[in-house]
């Protein structure tokens, strides 16, 4: 039996990249359109068009619809509005010569800064004859900052993000938090040095652990993932996979970050759905498609694509243990302040992250920055691996990039975590 889907959008981007004080580039775009999406089983076919119009789509459909499947145009009107109210305000060149001066003054080795501030409005509508007509506004107001460093002939980059739900969310001290962090961490690196490879225990810091659990626990309980014979987490549900201390959630529901929705691009209301509870698997991600019930994780690049399980904001709950005590606890290990280009084998769980940000950490007490490293390995042992879970929660917003999958990329996501440790594990250490 086929059922049919009316899906349309239309988005409004802004970006405004600074560096230093210099507005280098200024985009703002509008992209619309919608879509008759024909389900007959595992068979589905989008018919997509860049235009809003009820008649324009009925158009271009018509000849695969019969009987009284004409009738759904009855109910679509995607009403919108002709745009959004503009996002890049004045107040932006204040934060940034604010954020500029700060960095510039941190010390003298601080050589620059680029700030890539984006503005991103969603409006969404969606029907079927389950659901009636359903629509969603969906926005976020985003910063990612580099801090650039030199000393001699050495040159370092160090990098944060922030999302709030608009401009009139942002406050000064977020400003001087991120810049202080940055400026810091770009002057740590100068004095990286190389290290042995070997077994080390890992601090996972707040700002690493997020795309870590990302590549590795939530592309795994992806319903589609874990459906095929052989994945990592194959009927797993209910099984023992980590620490007691364990626990995992993707809630799209959280206002202002860029994985964030009130219903799926199915139709289905978000929800905030528990992955890992005290170490035990108790969900998959799941959308109508799936072979069990949805959970509002059906999501698209954009019109023209079928939807896919997808994550949205992925964390790692906060636990009980103090990540200073937790580093105080590690004889000898590596504590990870910051990692990224995560690649992920989405059926067995074998990662490979790049660790940008480390230091050692030497009888409890964290001593020399560290080179860039790799950290790989089965992402089952990692979870097994894990004792430590800290109480300093952060979350990381993709603002230039996103999660990929299936040719779907980049969609928004974010992660968040607290300090996280595991035991003994293999890092490869890369000479700089």
């Amino acid at each position: 039996m086929q059922n049919i889907h009316l899906f349309a959008e239309q988005k409004k981007t802004e970006l405004l990249i600074f560096n230093n004080l210099e507005k280098i580039e200024m985009k703002n775009w509008i992209e619309k359109g919608s879509a008759v999406r024909l389900n007959h089983g595992a068979h589905r076919q989008v018919i997509g068009i860049s235009d809003l119009s009820p008649d324009s789509l009925y158009d271009a459909s018509k000849q695969h619809l019969s009987g009284e499947q004409f009738q759904l145009f009855k109910h679509w009107d995607p009403k919108h509005e002709n745009s959004f109210e503009d996002d890049m305000t004045n107040e932006i060149e204040q934060w940034n010569h604010h954020m500029n001066e700060l960095a510039l003054n941190f010390a003298p080795e601080i050589l620059s800064t680029r700030a890539y501030w984006k503005s991103v409005k969603q409006h969404v509508w969606f029907y079927s004859t389950a659901t009636g007509l359903r629509e969603d506004i969906r926005p976020c107001f985003m910063l990612e900052l580099d801090v650039i460093a030199r000393k001699n002939k050495k040159i370092t980059k160090s990098n944060v993000t922030k999302s709030w739900l608009s401009p009139k969310h942002v406050h000064m001290k977020d400003i001087e938090k991120l810049v202080s962090y940055a400026a810091a961490s770009a002057l740590d690196k100068l004095q990286a040095k190389p290290f042995h490879s070997g077994t080390y225990s890992l601090v996972l810091g707040p700002l690493a652990a997020p795309g870590i659990f990302h590549e590795v626990v939530g592309h795994g309980l992806e319903a589609d993932i874990a459906a095929l014979t052989g994945a990592a987490f194959h009927n797993c549900k209910g099984e023992k996979i980590g620490s007691d201390k364990l626990n995992i959630v993707d809630d799209p529901t959280i206002l202002g970050l860029p994985g964030s929705y009130n219903i799926d691009d199915e139709g289905i209301t978000a929800k905030c759905t528990p992955l890992v509870e005290s170490g035990r698997i108790s969900n998959y991600l799941s959308h109508l498609h799936s072979n069990v019930e949805s959970n509002g994780h059906g999501r698209v690049l954009n019109y023209a694509h079928p939807p896919l399980v997808r994550m949205s904001n992925t964390f790692v709950l906060p636990g009980e243990d103090a990540p200073e005590e937790i580093i105080l606890e590690t004889k000898s290990g590596i504590y990870i302040k910051n990692a990224f280009n995560g690649d992920v084998n989405m059926i067995t769980g074998e990662f490979k992250i790049h660790v940008t940000e480390g230091y050692l950490i030497e009888d409890g007490k964290l001593t020399s920055p560290i080179a860039p490293s790799i950290l790989e390995g089965d992402g089952r042992k990692l979870l097994r691996s894990i004792d430590r879970v800290g109480n300093d929660f952060q979350i990381h917003a993709e603002v230039r990039g996103g999660c990929g999958k299936l040719g779907q990329s980049p969609l928004p996501v974010s992660a968040g975590s607290p300090t996280v440790r595991v035991l003994n594990w293999e890092v490869q250490g890369i000479d700089s």
